[in-house]
């Protein structure tokens, strides 16, 4: 039986970026759908959705620092 099913993992992902962007949002006092779309366009949002990263691995909240310190908003 294959474990990894590529649709299944694509649900989650998306889940998730709901999340990472509301994290945004909060953040960057911006609506949740503007931060999506700049999530979108970001480096950091490639490498999530890129395996070999493994920055899927990470929690949100990390996600949404590596997106703050990629734009300049943070230093980490």
């Amino acid at each position: 039986m294959d474990y990894y099913n590529k649709d299944i993992t694509d649900i989650l992902r998306w889940g998730r970026i709901g999340a990472i962007s509301c994290h945004i949002a909060k953040k960057l006092n911006i609506s949740p759908l503007e931060a999506l779309k700049k999530f979108y366009r970001s480096v950091t949002c490639d490498n999530f959705h890129n395996h070999q990263t493994g920055l899927y691995l990470f929690s949100d909240l990390y996600i949404v620092d590596n997106y703050l310190a990629e734009i300049g908003a943070i230093q980490i």
